[in-house]
């Protein structure tokens, strides 16, 4: 039996303080880069210029590649064409600086933007800022108002990793609803966010516009989409790899770059994560969740899906009454038992404050029709694969192009 192919790939590796608190580095294998899918993507024209943008914003610290441990030899200019080992060496004086993206960053359900006045006020401050979505130039009602770092994550969460992140005090945001942690995304693509589409910004730390677009000026200021899955332009007629993103006339709300840096983390850990990284993250956890534990933000979770059930609850008990009230009109008992569970289960809602029902049977519905959305798209996704798969076992190499 032949031995399986091993696709060529560039492995990147990155020094990491395995504990927060210890003064203790070591080498870890961060990513695994297959050079195929890195050729296809054609994130930048210097594919080590993005690999040092990548492993730069998935562990939270500038630094330079190098194909050894000791020494900066690295040609940014050189294209890979064969599996090789890369090092991103971080100096004594960045170290301090170093705050891991938290691998579970993106990892929770695309929650609604108008379950309650608070989210109800960032949706509106996010349309009227954007008014189209940023990446199609879609409208509304097509469009979600989408978290960056997502709702569910809380407060303390985002000031926690904007704090870590910024380099300039105006980066920190301290309000998960905050303005500038949102962007106008049109609904279907809205659950591909951080996972299979990105937002670069350039120039940065590693990447100048030029390496995107050679006829941009070198220091150009431009915000550019990125797909990680290739499909999704076959969708999304609109998105196109290395397209411009829609940035509004009033910059000074826009997202900061350590906001869309977390979401270009997040696709990058959600395609090239490699196992020994994802053991290292796990003494992190603490700092991620630091004054909201990863269970209280799972625990938020727990309770929009509650709501879900109180909704459908709530609808079954309207139910039940129209049938008692037809059964009274035709003068027909009821089960006095039935009644009196009904009355039991419905007690609590019925106490419940009117706007936290009413906010609570929205996001009911809306996370409904999000799901119904996230299904048509992977279905959609998926007949697009089979057909590009079928078109291209069905082509004939022999015969001439025309």
């Amino acid at each position: 039996m032949d031995a399986p192919v091993t696709m060529p790939a560039i492995q990147v590796h990155a020094m990491f303080r395995l504990n927060p608190r210890s003064s203790n580095w070591q080498w870890v294998h961060c990513l695994t880069v297959p050079l195929p899918t890195l050729s296809s993507l054609q994130l930048s024209l210097r594919p080590y210029q993005w690999i040092r943008y990548a492993i730069g914003v998935v562990v939270g610290a500038y630094g330079e590649l190098s194909f050894k441990e000791d020494s900066l030899d690295m040609d940014y200019d050189h294209v890979p064409s064969e599996s090789t080992t890369v090092y991103y060496r971080i100096s004594d004086d960045e170290r301090d600086n170093m705050f891991p993206v938290d691998p579970n960053i993106n990892r929770t359900q695309v929650t609604s933007e108008v379950s309650t006045p608070r989210r109800g006020q960032f949706h509106d401050e996010v349309l009227s800022r954007d008014a189209v979505c940023v990446f199609t130039g879609m409208t509304m009602p097509s469009c979600d108002a989408a978290h960056l770092l997502p709702h569910s994550k809380g407060d303390e969460y985002i000031e926690t990793y904007t704090l870590h992140r910024s380099r300039d005090p105006v980066d920190v945001v301290v309000d998960i609803d905050n303005t500038r942690n949102g962007i106008l995304v049109n609904k279907a693509l809205h659950p591909h966010l951080g996972t299979n589409v990105a937002v670069l910004m350039t120039p940065n730390f590693a990447i100048r516009t030029t390496d995107i677009d050679p006829t941009a000026s070198q220091e150009e200021k431009r915000c550019t989409a990125h797909l990680f899955d290739p499909v999704l332009s076959n969708i999304f007629y609109a998105l196109r790899q290395g397209s411009s993103v829609k940035i509004p006339n009033s910059p000074d709300s826009w997202p900061p770059g350590i906001l869309f840096d977390a979401v270009y983390a997040g696709a990058v850990l959600h395609h090239f994560a490699a196992q020994p990284l994802r053991d290292a993250h796990r003494a992190w956890k603490s700092t991620f969740y630091k004054g909201t534990s990863r269970a209280q933000a799972e625990h938020r979770e727990i309770i929009s899906e509650r709501a879900a059930q109180n909704a459908r609850k709530i609808e079954q008990k309207d139910v039940r009454g129209q049938r008692a009230s037809e059964h009274q009109k035709r003068g027909v008992g009821g089960d006095s038992n039935d009644d009196y569970f009904g009355f039991l289960m419905a007690l609590p809602y019925i106490l419940m404050p009117r706007d936290e029902l009413e906010a609570y049977q929205r996001e009911a519905e809306e996370k409904k029709a999000e799901r119904e959305r996230s299904r048509v798209t992977d279905k959609v996704l998926g007949w697009t694969r089979e057909v590009a798969e079928a078109s291209f076992g069905n082509a004939n190499p022999e015969e001439p192009c025309a």
